[in-house]
């Protein structure tokens, strides 16, 4: 399994792939590309860094199934980086033939459950790889809702025997924007299935909190990473970073302070630089 401290892989690395292998311990690469383009830019990396995969558009959560040529890009993707797991986020974003750019929260109800284990319990018997599910932001819960976000989570997990990518500065800005102190959450949740944390810096935009993946984390995510390090058995942090970085020496700052964290609690691995 991935163990150490990653990030996502961005195109800014290539060219570098030297400086990425003496300071990261695996890629997290988000799939949305055909396979061609995929091995064209994961290439230098395959065989020698793991990777592991993060699915963008499956809308687990809808009513309808996965469209089934998502899937075979996904799994073609998995199988040529031997992913070692495959993660995708506990939403929807699809409704029918309508797609909605942007990763919904689901109400937290049995009937939800039901829909989202389905589609989880077929997509690994496809994939024939751990499944991990991530949660996501929002700023309301649905009326109706009969369990809290930590809960339904945990129903989840253990319905369809899959793991939990816990996105620690989502669970942050949900803290914030919804009121509620996240221990709470972290307390919900199958400490035992928390496989692999998200990281990353966040805005402010009139009073609204944004995850947009920036340079710079914020020092109460840092404190919740300490606290699920501490707290379960998780051996992989990602950090995320979309802007804010035109090479991979950008992230090394936010690299550095999560390896910190890392290794205060775990064995030592990749050299802080």
């Amino acid at each position: 399994m991935v163990k150490g401290v990653g990030v996502g892989f961005r195109l800014d690395f290539v060219g570098q792939e030297e400086l990425v292998r003496q300071h990261v311990d695996f890629l997290e690469y988000s799939q949305k590309r055909a396979l061609e383009a995929v091995k064209a830019e994961l290439g230098p990396f395959i065989g020698q860094v793991p990777i592991v995969v993060h699915s963008l558009n499956l809308s687990l959560g809808s009513i309808e199934a996965p469209a089934d040529y998502r899937v075979e890009a996904l799994k073609q993707t998995a199988d040529l980086v031997d992913a070692p797991w495959v993660s995708e986020h506990l939403s929807y974003s699809r409704s029918g033939d309508m797609e909605i750019d942007n990763f919904i929260a689901l109400p937290y109800t049995d009937e939800a459950i039901d829909v989202v284990v389905g589609h989880i319990v077929a997509l690994k018997q496809t994939l024939g790889r751990p499944i991990l599910l991530e949660n996501v932001t929002h700023s309301f819960v649905w009326p109706g809702s009969v369990y809290t976000e930590g809960e339904f989570i945990r129903r989840v997990l253990e319905k369809a025997d899959c793991g939990l990518l816990l996105d620690v500065t989502n669970l942050f800005l949900n803290a914030e924007t919804i009121g509620y102190d996240p221990l709470s959450f972290l307390n919900a949740i199958p400490r035992d299935r928390v496989l692999q944390l998200h990281v990353a810096g966040h805005t402010e935009q009139n009073g609204e909190l944004y995850d947009s993946h920036v340079g710079g984390i914020d020092p109460k995510v840092l404190a919740l990473t300490e606290w699920v390090m501490n707290n379960t058995s998780c051996d992989a942090i990602t950090i995320e970073r979309d802007t804010d970085m035109e090479s991979f020496e950008d992230v090394l700052q936010d690299l550095n302070l999560c390896r910190a964290i890392y290794n205060k609690y775990r064995n030592a691995s990749a050299p802080a630089v």
